[in-house]
């Protein structure tokens, strides 16, 4: 009696340099067989190559899909490449893959078993086809993150302008190039938002949504863009509770028996460009929004720690962005108190 497949799926673990890829095929008496895996350097060749390895094992007659999970920037090449040549692929988040792994009873954790979840994973479920940033989130997100380098870097040369000037007879040409690059970079910084609000102009719609979240109180426009590009205009995203673990700020706990047990603590397993964005944010929240102070000293005075009521308003304000951009209407601060 034949057992002919009826799906098929290349599961894809993708780090910095290399990434791991595994061929699933789910049979028709509901078996999974995993065909192959096998490593490739996270380049143009070795997409090509993948593509090439695929073909000796999978079906030409039936479709094939991928499978791969959202790591940082390094899957977008080989995502882009994927769908620039018409694959079907999904890109699924932490949380998606971990809660799965879990129902498989997988403790064991390295590429290749990584890349065979997955595998196996996209012939299990139906999973939603990833659909790349739009042309203006991409370029928002570029511009975002050269905007943060940059102020990184005016943080670091206003530091040693600083020490200079303070400096027992610092010399004058000396300083005046440490101004002049510090000037540099402030112009550099401004021309950068310029162009944000030009792509903007270009898309009232995606503009509208910016200027409610920017009701939110501590949320300015360099903020929201650079939330909002990260998470791709939350394209990926069905619930609070996916962003907040993409963003890292779900909670962990590790207990084991009576001996080891651990006080619980976000992973930060996540997107640390959102959470380096919120802090300021969170800070102004909490001057001048009541009922954010009230949430941050009802978590200071339970547990005495500062960063834990900061970090507990830095998801909040992520959740608020999230639901206003998603109902793209104002912020009503007192939306809890009218609900009560």
């Amino acid at each position: 009696m034949t057992n002919p497949i009826i799906r098929q799926n290349v599961g894809i673990d993708i780090s910095k340099a290399t990434f791991t890829a595994a061929i699933a095929q789910k049979m028709l008496d509901q078996s999974v067989v995993i065909k192959s895996t096998k490593t490739f350097t996270n380049n143009l060749s070795g997409f090509e190559k993948m593509d090439n390895w695929i073909t000796q094992f999978i079906d030409p007659q039936m479709a094939i899909h991928y499978t791969m999970e959202a790591t940082g920037v390094y899957y977008e090449a080989l995502a882009y490449w994927l769908y620039e040549h018409q694959r079907l692929t999904t890109v699924i988040l932490a949380k998606q893959f971990k809660n799965y792994a879990a129902s498989l009873n997988i403790k064991s954790k390295t590429d290749q078993i990584d890349a065979q979840v997955l595998a196996q994973m996209g012939v299990d479920r139906k999973l939603s086809l990833w659909q790349p940033h739009s042309s203006q989130m991409r370029t928002l997100k570029q511009f975002s993150r050269e905007r943060n380098a940059l102020k990184d870097e005016q943080t670091q040369i206003s530091n040693q302008l600083h020490a200079l000037t303070h400096s027992y007879q610092p010399d004058e040409k000396n300083l005046k190039r440490v101004q002049k690059r510090l000037d540099l970079i402030k112009e550099q910084i401004k021309e950068i938002e310029q162009d944000m609000k030009n792509i903007l102009e270009q898309d009232p719609e995606l503009k509208q949504r910016i200027e409610h979240v920017c009701t939110i109180k501590g949320v300015g426009f360099v903020t929201a863009i650079s939330i909002i590009a990260e998470a791709n205009g939350f394209a990926l995203f069905r619930s609070k509770a996916q962003l907040v673990c993409y963003a890292g700020y779900n909670v962990i706990e590790k207990e084991s028996g009576t001996s080891v047990k651990f006080k619980p603590r976000i992973s930060k397993k996540g997107n640390k460009n959102i959470r380096k964005s919120l802090h300021f944010p969170s800070l102004t929240a909490i001057v001048h929004d009541q009922n954010m102070k009230k949430k941050y000293d009802l978590i200071y005075d339970k547990t005495k720690i500062k960063m834990k009521g900061v970090v507990a308003i830095q998801r909040k304000i992520l959740v608020l962005i999230y639901t206003i951009f998603k109902k793209n209407e104002p912020f009503d601060e007192n939306y809890f108190q009218k609900t009560a």
